[in-house]
Order: C-alpha cells, then structure tokens, then sequence
C-alpha cells in the first residue's frame, strides 16, 4: 500500500490546485467603477478685487453627478501658495457653484476637490486677474479642457 502514497499525494495535490485556478474573467464579475470627470467653468476675465461664481459640472458615464459627498474650490495666488481659499460648492440642479474673491492682479490657481460615488478627483486650472506682468504672461499653462485625476477610495 506503500506504493501509492507518493503517487497518491501528488494526483490529490494536482486536483487540488487546478480547483483554485484563478479565472480569467473574474474582474468582469465585480462591479468596474466608472471614472468621474469635471468641467470647470470659469470666466473669461476676471478682474481684480472682485467675487467670481465658480462652476463645475461633474459627470459619470455621460451623466450628471448631483449626489457629491463633498465638492469644493481651493483657490490660491501663484505666489502665495500658502494662502488658500476655500469655498463650498453647492449643486445648483444642474452643477456645483460657489463665489471666491479674487484680490490682487496676477495667476492664480483654481483647484476642484470633488468626492462623489468613491472616487477622488482634483481638476486644476490656472487663470489671469487683471494684468499680468511678462513673466506671468509666460508662466500661464494652457488650460486643460477636462480633467481625470483618480484616487479611488474603496
């Protein structure tokens, strides 16, 4: 009986692994999150010691997203990084709006924060107040039109 230990052992340990084979199409059985994007809206010019409306529209798979957990704009000056404003976005049944004071000439930096259906995106654009000096002008980036920056949170 010996004879058919080894043999044995080897013939349950073939049919025990191939039993766990990892099946091909297994990420096709769980639900495949579908990227959020964002459009932001902003003005064309944008003076100096004014308040703007900021506005962004949030879709998934070709609709709108009006169940955000949490959207909201930092804006900040290119050279003062460290000073940043932020301000809630309310959906206003169509997309997210909020106001934010724009103090001084010069570049600045508009970020969206927008948490909705477990992801995480964070939309960036820069724009120009008032007048630019030459190394502002050169400095500008050109403006992104939409936005995909994924941190999904599981």
């Amino acid at each position: 009986m010996n004879k058919w230990k080894i043999p044995g052992l080897v013939i349950l340990s073939t049919i025990l692994l191939s039993a766990c084979s990892v099946n091909s199409n297994a990420d096709k059985l769980y639900k495949q999150p579908k990227p959020l994007s964002a459009h932001m809206m902003l003005p064309e010019t944008i003076k100096p010691r004014s308040t703007q409306v900021l506005e962004v529209h949030v879709m998934q798979e070709n609709k709108t997203v009006d169940d955000g957990k949490s959207v909201q704009f930092k804006v900040w000056k290119k050279d003062a990084p460290g000073k940043v404003e932020i301000v809630k976005a309310h959906y206003d049944g169509s997309m997210y709006k909020a106001k934010a004071t724009f103090k001084e000439d010069g570049v600045y930096y508009i970020k969206t924060d927008i948490n909705a259906r477990g992801e995480h995106i964070l939309p960036t654009q820069q724009v120009a107040v008032g007048k630019l000096s030459k190394e502002e002008l050169r400095s500008l980036q050109p403006a992104e039109k939409e936005t995909h920056h994924h941190h999904s949170h599981h």
